[in-house]
């Protein structure tokens, strides 16, 4: 896949066009993130609504039946179901981890072995996330695509 940048002072948003022969996986993902990017999720904090970002997301997860999304720094809650958050960002690079968690790779700073056989996802803002192993080459899938794009 050729990546193809132009500077253009006179456009006020950015455009992106893919130009292919055949829909492929790799169309297809790259499609999906850039949907992505200017995605948001509507949240509640503190009985006020917020749109927030997809790209700020570090985790989200469900507890007792209710949606939370962490940012950096902040937490929401949210009235989407994980099974539909999953699949509404599962494209850009948003994976499960445990039955109620779910984390954007993009925050994921490594993947730490712990004792009794448990993994560890370290984000980047340093928060520490319990990985079921059967959720282990879900995360290894989605790694290899982004590096390979």
């Amino acid at each position: 896949m050729q990546l193809i940048m132009k500077e253009n002072p006179n456009m006020g948003e950015p455009e992106v066009t893919i130009e292919y022969r055949e829909i492929s996986g790799n169309v297809k993902r790259v499609s999906d993130f850039v949907r992505s990017v200017d995605k948001v999720i509507t949240c509640k904090k503190e009985n006020e609504e917020y749109s927030v970002p997809v790209n700020k997301i570090y985790y989200m997860e469900s507890v007792d039946k209710k949606g939370f999304i962490y940012t950096k720094s902040e937490v929401y809650q949210t009235s989407h179901r994980l099974l539909e958050l999953e699949k509404m960002l599962s494209g850009a690079g948003f994976v499960r981890v445990s039955r109620s968690v779910i984390i954007n790779v993009e925050k994921l700073k490594g993947i730490k072995n712990l004792p009794n056989s448990k993994l560890e996802a370290i984000l980047i803002n340093g928060e520490r996330i319990c990985v079921k192993r059967n959720y282990l080459n879900d995360i290894r899938d989605v790694l290899l695509r982004r590096n390979s794009l």
